[in-house]
């Protein structure tokens, strides 16, 4: 074993560089990151399929920023937010177009579970079970039950 982890150790020390390490030639020295952001640009989306639609523009030079975007809001809205900021903070102006729609209430149902009724019958009752039920009765009964049903069981 030792010897494995010594001809590890001889490789890996005869694959190191041997001398000071230096950058590739061909590098450019890095841009001097001091000045000043100059750019302006603008795209939008328009789907159809998918009801996106949403827009956006900016310009900016130093410090002096402006712009504005735009998206279809999901109740029919159109909402455009024009903003600057001079270095000093952002100053945004909000506007709606449109009056909203909404679509019709969703009410949530309870769902009930259904006391099951045992009633004595003369030939034994074999339900399949579709979960674990724990069943405690508190009356002898004289033939074996299970029960099958999907939904979860009150025993009273």
């Amino acid at each position: 074993m030792k010897a494995v982890l010594a001809a590890a150790l001889l490789s890996v020390a005869a694959g190191a560089p041997a001398g000071p390490l230096v950058a590739a030639p061909g590098y450019a020295a890095s841009p001097d990151l001091a000045e000043p952001p100059v750019y302006n640009y603008q795209y939008g989306v328009s789907d159809d399929y998918s009801g996106a639609n949403f827009q956006q523009a900016e310009t900016r030079d130093g410090y002096a920023t402006s712009g504005s975007y735009t998206v279809a809001l999901p109740d029919g809205r159109i909402q455009t937010v024009k903003y600057t900021d001079n270095g000093d903070g952002v100053i945004q102006d909000v506007t709606y177009e449109g009056v909203p729609q909404y679509g019709p209430a969703v009410v949530k149902t309870a769902v009930v579970a259904h006391p099951v009724a045992h009633h004595a019958l003369a030939h034994p009752v074999v339900h399949a079970v579709a979960h674990p039920v724990a069943v405690a009765h508190p009356v002898a009964i004289g033939h074996p039950v299970a029960h099958a049903i999907g939904h979860p069981v009150f025993h009273g």
